[in-house]
């Protein structure tokens, strides 16, 4: 309980003054467990390829430019349409005659889906349409062009990445680049 006095000083002002008293505190609340992140330890993952010194190859390992005709596109969604463009350009390295440096050994399209936030992001180029593509190649030696890429590569060899695709509507088809921030 509180009780208020007057004092009076030489200016003939009132100033209250005030004894306070402490409230019951609530019964004590116990706290949340502490949340601990734990990590998994990383493990290496032994890459079980042939080191080639002499694999670099500059001309036919650049990316291809790939179309999809508009007869081959008709009754596809812009979903399946980035899926075949995304294979035409993955079996350009999936070719015998591809080099060292960049053919592989078979690859898997994994995903197509809309990104909602790609209109948001600071992606170049825009294409007609965007879509994002998870895949997979099988890799055959070490080093190569594929290495560079962000992504896992498995105990089989195979390394799973993605990529955003920025799909141009052509006159006669569809063609396919590949989008950066």
């Amino acid at each position: 309980m509180s009780s208020v006095k007057t004092a009076i000083v030489e200016t003939q002002a009132a100033i209250p003054t005030a004894t306070f008293t402490a409230l019951p505190l609530p019964p004590a609340t116990p706290l949340p467990p502490t949340v601990v992140s734990v990590q998994r330890p990383v493990i290496a993952t032994k890459i079980q390829l042939p080191f080639n010194e002499k694999s670099f190859e500059g001309d036919y390992c650049q990316y291809p430019s790939v179309k999809l005709s508009t007869s081959d596109a008709q009754g596809l969604t812009v979903s399946e349409i980035a899926r075949e463009l995304m294979g035409l350009h993955l079996s350009y390295f999936n070719a015998p005659q591809a080099p060292d440096w960049c053919r592989v050994d078979g690859y898997k399209i994994d995903k197509v889906y809309y990104d909602e936030r790609t209109p948001n992001l600071p992606l170049e180029p825009k294409g007609d349409f965007m879509r994002v593509v998870y895949y997979s190649i099988k890799l055959i030696q070490i080093p190569n062009m594929w290495m560079s890429l962000s992504g896992e590569i498995d105990q089989q060899n195979w390394l799973h990445t993605g990529a955003n695709l920025a799909i141009f509507r052509l006159e006669d088809g569809y063609t396919m680049k590949f989008a950066h921030p």
